[in-house]
């Protein structure tokens, strides 16, 4: 169950004991008796026992006098949406500086609202269990979203400048109802109990103990697949909702290389065609051209496979991936580089684009003499081709 909610009043029952409510000022989930809550905000002790869970806005957590009836945090952006199943819900505070901005009718390219090194793309979260557990208990299910958080952002392998961006302002709470505040506020007395127990003669047998604990693992380990369920639900609507998802200008950008970048590495290799004052015309020709074909040229899906596929394998040779390769000296045999280069020029422009390639790749003008061993390869082959395409029109 999804929702997004804004600037409006709410009032709105998680669980039979659990209530969500929003206002101008602030989101709070209340309980009928106290939460167990374990979060990573700097105002909390880490773990406390509360009877509210706050989100504020920003200008009122400055005015707010916080005492311990609650959890509190900031955040930029007082639209959420939920995530709830059985026995778990997710409220979640979404925050993104990014947008997408057309290049062409079919190319996209991320950008930011400032410098993208101060962008922000953020995921809080409040995490409610609807079932009473013990620290120890709540610990694991808390170490379970982060990881299932982190890995998922990971599988989607961002381009690096976004990655670097991507929850450094986020939150976590993760909290369930408790009616026993004294037993955890005082541990010590535990000991005594069962001391007082066993005077009494009411202990708990081994085979009761016993199949108290395996109750209990069942419902952790039940507990554990919903919440992981539920952590990917909603990452992956966070990224729906923002629209972050990349295309290929973007991981061509994540390797340092714009299109102005390309275009200046072909004309380079111009021939026949002086730059002198009364060619300058004619050069920015050519160049406005060599651009508008790179940008139609990376919307071609096999253009674009053979790129990413480049990019991919640099990613794993550079990082030492592949026990098996070593490519910190540029190894003479390795010549896969090279097809996919041959590829490319190939897929744009045919057989002449191949030949044009060679001098690409063996001069390497500009740009493509700081790229490692696949990149300089793959996009000398697209601006061969580029150059042949627009010359041969």
């Amino acid at each position: 169950m999804k929702n997004r909610n804004k600037n409006k009043k709410i009032n709105r029952k998680l669980f039979d004991n659990i209530q969500l409510n929003k206002d101008s000022e602030s989101v709070y989930i209340s309980t009928s008796g106290s939460f167990l809550a374990i979060n990573d905000l700097e105002i909390s002790k880490g773990i406390d026992i509360t009877k509210n869970i706050v989100i504020l806005s920003p200008n009122t957590f400055k005015s707010k006098e916080l005492d311990e009836s609650y959890i509190s945090h900031a955040f930029e952006n007082e639209s959420f949406f939920v995530e709830k199943s059985e026995k778990i819900a997710i409220m979640n505070f979404s925050h993104s500086s990014l947008k997408q901005t057309f290049v062409t009718q079919n190319l996209k390219v991320i950008e930011s609202e400032s410098p993208i090194a101060n962008g922000k793309l953020d995921l809080g979260q409040i995490i409610i269990i609807n079932d009473e557990l013990n620290i120890k208990e709540l610990m694991e299910l808390y170490k379970i979203a982060i990881e299932t958080k982190v890995k998922y952002f990971e599988y989607q392998k961002f381009p690096d400048q976004f990655q670097e961006l991507l929850n450094n302002n986020e939150f976590l709470v993760l909290a369930c109802p408790t009616s026993k505040i004294e037993e955890m506020e005082k541990e010590g007395e535990n000991e005594k109990e069962n001391e007082k127990k066993n005077e009494k003669g009411t202990e708990k047998t081994d085979e009761e103990k016993r199949k108290e604990r395996k109750e209990s693992k069942k419902k952790l380990a039940i507990l554990k697949n919903e919440l992981v369920k539920d952590v990917v639900r909603s990452c992956k609507y966070f990224l729906d909702n923002m629209e972050i998802d990349f295309g290929i200008l973007d991981y061509i950008l994540a390797e340092g290389v714009t299109i102005d970048d390309l275009v200046d590495a072909g004309m380079e290799l111009l021939v026949g065609i002086e730059d002198t004052k009364e060619n300058k015309e004619l050069i920015e020709d050519i160049k406005i051209k060599l651009k508008n074909q790179l940008l139609k040229s990376l919307e071609d899906i096999n253009v674009i496979a053979l790129i990413i596929s480049a990019i991919r394998c640099e990613d794993d040779f550079q990082v030492n991936r592949v026990r098996e390769v070593d490519v910190s000296e540029d190894p003479a045999y390795l010549y896969t580089d090279e097809v996919l280069g041959i590829a490319i020029a190939n897929q744009i422009a045919g057989t002449k684009a191949t030949f044009n390639f060679k001098r690409y790749d063996e001069a390497k003008p500009g740009i493509l003499s700081t790229l490692g061993p696949m990149l300089d390869d793959i996009f000398a082959g697209l601006i061969a081709g580029c150059m042949s395409k627009i010359f041969e029109e």
